[in-house]
């Protein structure tokens, strides 16, 4: 049987604007928690203001991505919608493609759909079947989706799913569906550079770690004869902004707290953070919970982990992603003490000051 990596066909050509002076753009990255209705409101803002992505995850269980995404595209007019991610355990990868084909219908031009094994949520729902290979799972999961929507079946024999020789889609999209990878770890960084579209970043990104993935990336992207540049590196940054910058601070601690208690170590080890922070924030929430933890999470934490304060602090803190290689932020679920407001100081004032005159708005 043929190995993945020898057989895995090459990326299709997707068009994306290079990055010269500052980002390619500014997204939105939303919890896709909240009733579907106010989600959609939130997408329609980003539309409407100029954000040129929103990303939609399924990472746990409120609302499935795909309708959601749907409704989405259907109600909106000039934003790309972003899949991220969708895991290839929970879901056969010839469906994953055939969302992905109706999608793009919906939306023609305006999707990135992005896979991940999401290997924490699936233990943690119990959901993980013996013997899978998040690896094998993902990869596997990007070159059906890839060939699939194409219009082409599959040029190799799956071993993390079955289906019939020749399956091809009846319907597919009339131009290409770039298809990007959830990935953290080493191995999963460097095959997304030798394979796919690009890479988002999830969960909580520093400057130090997106340098190193942008590194890991570009080693991958080596081996199979491409640049990185060819790549787009995507991240969700945890965002807040407001006129207050202490009030703005305050509001991702929680969150932060959240997710420090729960990452893998490189995205903790490769960050700079000081471990002793780290591990007081893990304390306590191991014994009171998050607000336990909001209220050691120090300054310093803030300031590896997230950009927050005035709208002049939020461009200060998004220009070192820039410089570690990162093409596309995705300000990330906190946005604000009041959502709408820093959405609008987002869209106003930090937009058009870090993305460059080539984005891609």
């Amino acid at each position: 049987m043929e190995s993945w990596r020898s057989t895995f066909a090459a990326p299709v050509g997707v068009t994306i604007a290079r990055k010269m002076n500052g980002f390619r753009g500014l997204g939105l990255s939303l919890s896709n928690e909240d009733p579907v209705a106010d989600t959609l409101a939130v997408v329609a803002a980003a539309d409407r203001l100029g954000f040129e992505e929103v990303s939609l995850p399924e990472s746990r269980l409120f609302n499935s991505v795909m309708p959601v995404a749907a409704a989405a595209l259907h109600s909106t007019q000039r934003v790309t919608v972003r899949i991220g991610v969708a895991n290839p355990v929970f879901r056969n990868p010839v469906l994953l493609a055939l969302e992905a084909a109706t999608l793009a219908d919906i939306g023609p031009g305006r999707l990135r759909f992005g896979l991940g094994a999401a290997e924490w949520t699936v233990r943690r729902f119990g959901m993980d079947p013996p013997g899978w290979r998040p690896l094998t799972n993902t990869v596997e999961a990007v070159r059906a989706v890839r060939r699939l929507t194409a219009g082409e079946e599959l040029d190799f024999v799956p071993t993390t799913f079955s289906v019939a020789p020749g399956l091809r889609l009846d319907r597919f999209p009339p131009v290409p569906v770039p298809v990007d990878v959830g990935a953290v770890s080493r191995r999963m960084m460097e095959v997304s550079g030798e394979f796919a579209d690009g890479v988002q970043l999830g969960a909580i990104t520093s400057v130090g770690y997106t340098r190193w993935a942008r590194d890991r990336l570009a080693a991958g992207a080596a081996r199979a004869g491409r640049s990185v540049d060819d790549l787009l590196l995507s991240a969700n940054v945890l965002t807040s902004v407001g006129p207050d910058r202490r009030e703005a601070r305050n509001a991702v601690k929680e969150v932060l707290a959240y997710y420090l208690a729960r990452v893998e170590g490189v995205v903790v080890d490769e960050a700079g953070a000081d471990p002793d922070a780290v591990a007081a924030v893990r304390a306590a929430v191991a014994e009171g919970g998050e607000q336990a933890g909001a209220a050691v999470v120090s300054d310093s934490l803030v300031d590896v982990f997230g950009v927050a304060g005035t709208p002049d602090d939020v461009i200060e803190g998004l220009k070192p992603f820039a410089d570690a290689g990162l093409d596309l932020p995705l300000a990330w679920y906190t946005f604000g003490p009041d959502r709408d407001a820093g959405i609008r100081l987002l869209a106003e004032q930090v937009r058009p000051a870090v993305v460059g005159a080539d984005g891609v708005g």
